[in-house]
């Protein structure tokens, strides 16, 4: 504990006698405020440097936790190499080196938003939307490799089967003229499920979150159970089950079995053409296919269960001053969504309905052939307002689950929407901005929950020239299992005062 609090002073006083050059634009903000874990709330303590040193850009994020039991301790674990690894990396905010369009630029940590492409399988994906409750520590790299320009992207290193993995190639054929070639895929879309303590065991299926060594009682001693129980059958002459038995004696069973869960992955592939009309207006094309299945666990009877592809014949980006325009007209076949890895990916990956494992691919099913268009815009609003709104309508079929077929009259809509407020305009804001993305529903304007739902804002308030009041609040939702029809709000509130030091 006492190197701990040795290292962050150390941050704290390096700060005030750095006179080189190189560093008279890093800052350190710090902060004191609430995070919850585990449904359990810790009060937190913060710095965040933020160090650059020319191309190199370096931010950390050296944290405890604490609360009336004591001290959080399993974010500074090094009692392995592996757990050591872990944590010398969740402490690392981004490494940063260069900026997009030079020949080697890459963000390690934090990924805000990427893109891969044209968008027709990664769009504004970002791997921070649970931040600080969950830390993934990503990589986007583009890099120019003998005319090829290369970009990769890694959504987290914590996991050996992270939940996009994307790899792109392009090449300029004429001066005007490129055309790319795009794979992303997730390994394993349970490794999403919660878990807490590393063992391999989803938290809805174990009984003790906190422990790494037991999920529950059953398998914890398994042969003693087995042995009692056929004992006990035995003496009484009884046709009692096992798992009766097990409730009888308040022993806690999960049924999800370790090591026996089959890993579920789906990938997709795109192909891209675009034709620079002048510097401001940009043409493309693009070609999008999903691969995988839809399992066997869900209600579909259709005999297809092979995932669709996505077309965009013609699609155009313009940039009109400080406005940022794009429209594209857009086909689809049947189980296939446009942007499949987006915002809210992390968010909607898998969850369990009903005890049963349901992933983002699994749900493709619903939708059927669909076409029509998406329009996006970014401005500034007399430097007052940055509005940014994005809106899709594709009309066609729809999956009906009364007659087990695909039915014509079916809406796939989705709408975006982010503003914020020049802060300069309001006294004492430092920070006012808010953001809202339904995705993939029949109508995105009469606001019902859905599990694409992802909304919150983001509101600083100036105490001082260097403290800050900083409120951030998310909104996601999962389905409700007393109610599948309905979706639950799963909200996440951080409350912390900000200090620049």
């Amino acid at each position: 504990m006492k190197y701990i609090i040795i290292l962050l002073i150390g941050m704290l006083s390096s700060q005030d006698i750095n006179t080189d050059p190189f560093f008279q634009s890093s800052t350190t903000t710090g902060s004191i405020g609430t995070v919850t874990i585990n449904g359990q709330v810790y009060n937190q303590l913060s710095l965040r440097p933020e160090i650059p040193f020319g191309k190199l850009g370096i931010g950390l994020d050296l944290y405890l936790y604490f609360n009336d039991d004591g001290m959080y301790w399993k974010s500074w674990n090094f009692s392995g190499l592996g757990a050591a690894y872990r944590t010398i990396v969740d402490k690392i905010y981004y490494l940063r080196w260069g900026q997009p369009g030079d020949d080697l630029y890459f963000m390690a940590g934090a990924l805000p938003t990427v893109t891969l492409g044209q968008g027709i399988l990664v769009y504004n994906y970002a791997n921070i939307m649970e931040y600080p409750q969950v830390r993934q520590i990503g990589l986007n790299l583009q890099a120019k490799l003998a005319e090829i320009d290369i970009e990769f992207i890694y959504s987290n290193f914590k996991s050996a089967t992270p939940g996009v993995l994307g790899l792109r190639g392009s090449y300029s054929i004429l001066p005007k003229l490129n055309f790319g070639v795009s794979f992303v895929t997730d390994m394993n879309q349970l490794d999403g499920l919660p878990d807490s303590d590393g063992d391999k065991i989803p938290d809805y299926y174990d009984y003790y979150i906190e422990d790494s060594d037991r999920y529950d009682d059953y398998h914890f001693n398994q042969e003693f159970y087995d042995d009692l129980y056929v004992l006990y059958t035995q003496e009484i002459n009884s046709t009692i089950t096992l798992e009766e038995f097990l409730s009888e004696l308040t022993v806690s069973k999960s049924n999800y079995v370790k090591g026996k869960a089959e890993s579920d992955g789906v990938s997709g592939m795109a192909i891209d053409g675009t034709f620079s009309l002048t510097n401001n207006i940009t043409l493309y094309s693009q070609l999008g296919i999903l691969l995988g299945e839809i399992n066997d666990t869900i209600n579909y009877t259709g005999e297809e269960r092979k995932l669709g592809w996505g077309f965009v014949p013609i699609g155009a980006r313009a940039k009109l001053g400080s406005v940022k325009l794009m429209g594209e007209f857009r086909i689809s076949s049947e189980r296939f969504v446009f942007n499949y890895w987006d915002r809210s990916y992390d968010i909607n990956r898998v969850s369990v309905i009903n005890s049963n494992i349901v992933t983002r691919e699994s749900k493709l099913y619903q939708y059927g052939k669909l076409k029509g268009i998406y329009a996006q815009a970014e401005m500034s609003v007399m430097n007052i307002v940055n509005l940014g709104i994005g809106y899709q309508n594709m009309q066609g079929e729809k999956w009906d689950e009364s007659s087990e077929e695909y039915k014509s009259g079916g809406n796939n809509q989705t709408f975006l929407a982010t503003i914020g407020i020049n802060p300069t305009l309001i006294p004492k804001v430092g920070k006012a901005e808010a953001f809202y993305q339904q995705s993939n529903v029949p109508n995105p304007f009469k606001f019902t929950p859905s599990a694409s739902t992802v909304l919150g804002y983001n509101l600083g308030i100036k105490v001082s020239s260097r403290v800050m009041l900083f409120y951030q609040a998310r909104t996601t939702y999962i389905a409700d299992l007393d109610n599948l029809d309905k979706f639950l709000p799963v909200k996440s509130v951080q409350i912390e005062t900000q200090f620049i030091f």
